[in-house]
Parts: C-alpha cells; structure tokens; sequence
C-alpha cells in the first residue's frame, strides 16, 4: 500500500492507496512544535481507526513545504515502518520538465499539483491551489511547469483583516447576497471573497492571453469546492490532486 502525504504549512493532508485508488484520507492541523514520538502517536492512532499498522505501507512519498517536519515526520515513517520515504524536490525525475524555473525554490506541492493536472488534459493547463497560499500554476505541452503567480491565501487575508478590525471577530468565508454589501459584515465578505476570486479569475484571463489558447483550469486545495460554487473559471475541482500527483510520481519511480 502506497502512503502520500502532503505536509502544508497550514494542515497535513494524507492518503492511503492501492491499486491506483485512495482507500483512506486523513487531514490533520500542521504543528511545527510536535516531536517525532508526539506525531508517531498521532500516526498510530489515524491509522488504528481503519485496523492499519505503519507496517502496511510498503512506499512512502512525502511533498513538504515545512522543512522543520520533513525530516521529523520522514524518520517517523522509516523507523516505524522500516521504509524509507521519498521526498518530493525539484531533481525528483517526475516527468516533468522544469527548465525556466529554479528547481530548488519549487515547492513540492506544486509539483504535484503540475504532475497531476497534465495527467489529467494532457495538454496546456492552470492549477489553482487554494491553501494557505493561492497558487495559480501554469503547465505547457509537452509537459513542463513554466511559472506562475503566488497570493495571499484566503483565511490568510481573512485573519490579517480580522486582525485589525476589533468590531469584527469572525467573517464567514463564503461572499454575500450581492457584492454590494449592505452592511460592513457584507462589505467584508464581498471585497475578501468576491475580490479574491475576481483576482483568480484575472491572473486566469490574463495567463490564457500569455499562452494563447484556451487552457482548462482545475483547482485543488481545502477551499476550493466551497470557491467553486461561486465562479465558471474551473473546468475540473479536484482537492485529491496532489496526491494523485504524488502517486503518479511514486508509480514513476516503481517503473525503473
């Protein structure tokens, strides 16, 4: 059984698969301050809910943008389970080309993200990753990860706003009635949600206009159903894509 697991600077996000198809998905806070005994416990207990040992998992992959847990979690993995995981970098032969870019400064998850999506269409797309950070990442036949533009995520503007507004404790994170909003809840709501998504939805048209054609678009990441239901932009919303891209990439290493 493959392990997959994409380690945010927000929350974890693990899978269990075999024979090309998720068995068992868990997501869990990222905590920077846990030991390696303290996420080993926690581990054991995920995997005991569903009757699973570290044992079970004969490869393991890990995507990270967390250094100071990359290595923590990756030993867990290897004295528990006796395997040594893979780490997602940008010399990982993926299939992907990466030539514009500096290999080192990718992030991992975009990686995967990139693996899955040209998987996907095979052809020109954009991934749109809604995480702690928004991504908006571009891919060109014959499969090379050209760039992109990095925000501000969402919850991240939201907490910032919060922050400085002391009338205001809490902003739900879907837009109002009508983006004039009658109110300064509403208001709020309007220019966080409606705005970062007009935002989205521009770096989309003006990518589209850069590549020249009309790219499918999918989005991935923990908000991006509840963003979807609010925008045409998306041809396909898929919050297991990276870590489908990570079992692409492990499936990859297994052909050699």
């Amino acid at each position: 059984m493959l392990l997959a697991l994409d380690i945010g600077n927000s929350n974890i996000v693990i899978g269990a698969s075999s024979n090309g198809e998720w068995k068992y998905q868990w997501r869990i806070q990222t905590d920077t301050d846990k030991t390696a005994d303290e996420y080993a416990v926690l581990f054991n207990s995920l995997f005991s809910e569903f009757e699973l040992t570290f044992d079970r998992f004969s490869r393991i992959i890990i995507s990270s943008v967390v250094p100071q847990l990359t290595q923590i979690i990756s030993e867990v993995f290897e004295e528990k389970s006796d395997t040594k995981a893979l780490i997602l970098d940008g010399e990982v032969d993926t299939g992907l080309k990466i030539k514009r870019l500096n290999r080192k400064s990718v992030g991992a998850d975009l990686i995967a993200d990139a693996v899955g999506a040209y998987a996907l269409f095979e052809d020109d797309c954009i991934v749109v990753d809604f995480g702690t950070a928004t991504t908006v990442m571009v891919v060109q036949t014959p499969g090379e990860l050209i760039g992109g533009s990095i925000c501000a995520g969402l919850k991240v503007t939201i907490d910032a706003l919060v922050g400085e507004t002391a009338q205001l404790s809490q902003i739900p994170l879907e837009p109002p009635k009508q983006v004039i909003g009658g109110s300064t809840m509403e208001a709020m709501q309007s220019g966080l949600v409606l705005g970062h998504l007009c935002m989205i939805e521009g770096l989309i048209d003006r990518m589209r206009k850069r590549m020249g054609g009309a790219a499918k678009v999918i989005a991935t990441g923990g908000l991006s159903e509840k963003i979807a239901e609010h925008t045409d932009y998306f041809d396909v919303i898929d919050p297991m894509l990276t870590l489908d891209g990570l079992r692409l990439i492990m499936e990859r290493q297994d052909e050699k």
